[in-house]
């Protein structure tokens, strides 16, 4: 039999611009920004993970990486001894250059689109759009969703005859996703009509270059794998707080969170969770658990 010769497979280098630009930052909401430069970094595809466990695991290492970052950057601001703060900066050093190893948050992004890939599960919000539709909410004035996170332009691209959507990303990855922080997010008025906005959206003070987006409150917030990556606990707090600030009246919110979240925590579980939400105006309509998830949806009942 002739002999078969498998092709080997070249590295996947990261591709740039000038080696001089270096990628978006990390952004730790409340802290210093991580410059993460991939320029010159070389990622091999078996780094994405042969199998979603192995995806799966480099994920969560990132994650903890982003708490280690927002711990170390909380000490630094509380300490004054000159010596102390060089030894947290050493550490802020280390954890920055393991998460410029990893590919930073690009490679943080491409992982996570390869998890919501059919072949790994699909997207969380093939789940969402079937209690929309139980709510009646496909039948009347056409929704405004902002979606927060978001790691593809194209999720809710079937149901765009009822769905307006704003996609809206630290790290954008497609040309039809806004780059935006959340947070930065000036939240509109609800007292007045669209109409009225519109017409002083002129003499608006503009915070951010996509103002023009938020003028108007949403009908829907999702959340989805988000809230999780920021690693101070006052910002995933602000996160929540800033969702109800950004809804209309009797809005929804989508929220997903990885299950151990709220199963394997010293701090939180799913009453505990619901406590908080219903102190920020939330009332729980749907909840469900996955081997690996914990999907939820709130009404904005109460501001």
């Amino acid at each position: 039999m002739p002999k078969t010769h498998s092709k080997r497979r070249r590295p996947v280098t990261a591709q740039h611009s000038p080696a001089s630009t270096p990628l978006p930052p990390i952004h730790i909401s409340g802290h210093e920004k991580i410059i993460i430069d991939t320029t010159q970094l070389t990622v091999s595809r078996g780094k994405l993970g042969k199998s979603s466990t192995e995806t799966r695991r480099r994920i969560n290492h990132f994650h903890t990486l982003i708490k280690q970052y927002a711990k170390l950057g909380a000490l630094k601001q509380q300490t004054s001894d000159p010596q102390a703060i060089s030894e947290v900066d050493e550490q802020i050093q280390a954890v920055s250059e393991e998460m410029t190893q990893m590919g930073g948050l690009d490679w943080y992004q491409r992982a996570s689109l390869l998890g919501q890939s059919k072949q790994r599960g699909g997207d969380t919000s093939r789940w969402f759009v079937p209690k929309l539709r139980e709510l009646d909410l496909h039948k009347g004035q056409k929704l405004r969703l902002l979606d927060v996170g978001a790691l593809s332009c194209l999720n809710y691209a079937k149901e765009r005859a009822w769905i307006d959507v704003t996609p809206i990303d630290l790290n954008s990855q497609e040309p039809g996703i806004y780059q935006q922080d959340f947070l930065d997010i000036k939240p509109p008025s609800v007292t007045l009509p669209n109409s009225e906005v519109e017409d002083n959206k002129d003499a608006e003070d503009s915070t951010t270059s996509n103002s023009h987006l938020f003028r108007v409150p949403f009908d829907v917030v999702c959340l989805s794998l988000v809230v999780n990556f920021i690693g101070d606990p006052v910002k995933r707090g602000d996160m929540l707080r800033q969702a109800a600030q950004l809804l209309v009246p009797n809005g929804y919110l989508f929220l997903v969170l990885p299950l151990s979240c709220v199963t394997n925590s010293r701090y939180l579980n799913d009453d505990h969770f619901l406590a908080i939400m219903t102190h920020l105006g939330f009332t729980q309509l749907f909840s469900h658990h996955t081997a690996k998830l914990a999907y939820y949806v709130y009404k904005l009942t109460s501001q």
